[in-house]
């Protein structure tokens, strides 16, 4: 999301302004979807959280946060980036939709597999399915 969008956003937010920080969210997606990167769709799903939090809905925000944080894991997982899988893999975390949590863990040890940074393989070792029942592979 472009720094400026976002700017507009919280300065909407920050005034109590959900219909401006909504209408900043919409020019924000705009941009996102030309752009068709990853960090993108994951900013603007946060961004749609904060703003249904904010219009005292935060339930309202789920569903089109969610469709956000798939593309964004489709597009960060065709890229390889493993920052941005584990990204978004805590974001349905928080969401708490433990199934895609298991598939994106899934994707990210496979790109782990590639890169031998133990930051990154940290990260994926404490993000995991908050049902026990979960497949962990």
């Amino acid at each position: 999301m472009v720094t400026s969008h976002r700017a507009a956003i919280d300065a909407a937010l920050a005034t109590g302004d959900v219909a401006a920080a909504l209408r900043a969210w919409h020019a924000a997606y705009g941009a996102t979807i030309g752009s068709r990167r990853w960090e993108g769709f994951a900013d603007a799903g946060d961004a749609y959280l904060r703003i249904a939090r904010a219009s005292g809905s935060p339930a309202g925000g789920i569903s089109r946060a969610r469709d956000l944080y798939l593309s964004a894991l489709f597009r960060a997982s065709g890229a390889g980036s493993l920052d941005g899988v584990l990204r978004l893999a805590s974001a349905f975390a928080e969401l708490g939709d433990d199934e895609v949590v298991t598939n994106a863990l899934r994707i990210a040890r496979r790109l782990a597999s590639a890169n031998p940074g133990t930051e990154l393989r940290e990260r994926l070792d404490t993000l995991q399915p908050r049902s026990p029942a979960a497949p962990t592979r």
